[in-house]
């Protein structure tokens, strides 16, 4: 069995000396992520006011509603073929975080490997947990954290399936989904004090919180090789990792 406290130390020694780096990456990762919003930010104000204003006519309410849906549209086309392939990059750039290796660039990275393959499989799996969350808030729940190291898959393997990605999240995750939903919830704390000061203290607490999954996703993928699980060669490893049997 792993264990949290050690997980989170071994994200501290990861972060020590690179934290600001790490912390870069993080908020652009934020500000990409929510660059579409922020940019609509200004239109939705106004159909807001459109709906509030009883002198507006019809016409005008029904052009303004037209223009929010392209909006709704837009809005997930770029969370599919933007924000998606950043997820991929972040979670590339933590892993080479843990071995030393810290570039920028690494964020984009999803975008330079296999962009189609990342995007597809990042899209079916998020399907997958809003249709199961459509049922009920466990199943869909329950789908997250079985599917959580699929980002850390594919940025180990931009070529990998993504059926396979998922099966293999499935194989890294079963018997562990409880532990894993302790482990997050260990963070709220932290997640409700950097939500003073507007939510600002977020961006500091984020990349402890990327590091400790991170680690976490090492040591179930160790795991999975070193008890045949898995072949190393699917993850684009030629050999196992390390195995820290520490954790």
């Amino acid at each position: 069995m792993w264990d949290r406290a050690i997980l989170k130390s071994n994200a501290k020694l990861a972060l020590k000396g690179r934290y600001w780096t790490a912390f870069g990456v993080c908020i652009l990762a934020v500000i990409i992520g929510g660059a579409f919003s922020i940019v609509t930010t200004p239109y939705n104000l106004s159909y807001r006011d459109a709906l509030s204003g009883a002198a507006r006519s019809m016409e005008l309410l029904a052009a303004q509603s037209g223009m929010m849906n392209l909006i709704s549209i837009g809005n997930i086309l770029f969370d599919v073929f933007i924000t998606l392939p950043i997820a991929i990059g972040m979670s590339r750039f933590f892993l080479h975080n843990h071995f030393g290796v810290t570039d920028l660039n690494t964020l984009f990275s999803g975008f330079r490997r296999n962009y189609l393959n990342g995007v597809g499989a990042m899209f079916v799996t998020e399907l997958f947990i809003f249709l199961w969350s459509l049922l009920l808030v466990i199943p869909g729940l329950v789908k997250a954290l079985e599917y959580s190291m699929v980002p850390f898959i594919l940025a180990d393997n931009p070529d990998i399936p993504g059926s396979r990605a998922r099966q293999i999240s499935r194989i890294m995750t079963n018997g562990e989904k409880g532990a894993i939903f302790v482990l997050i919830l260990s963070f709220l704390g932290w997640f409700i004090l950097g939500s003073i000061c507007f939510g600002v203290g977020l961006l500091f607490v984020i990349p402890y919180y990327q590091a400790t999954i991170t680690e976490l996703y090492i040591y179930l993928r160790d795991r999975a090789i070193q008890t045949n699980q898995i072949n190393p060669a699917e993850l684009g490893l030629i050999s196992p990792a390390p195995y820290n049997p520490q954790v």
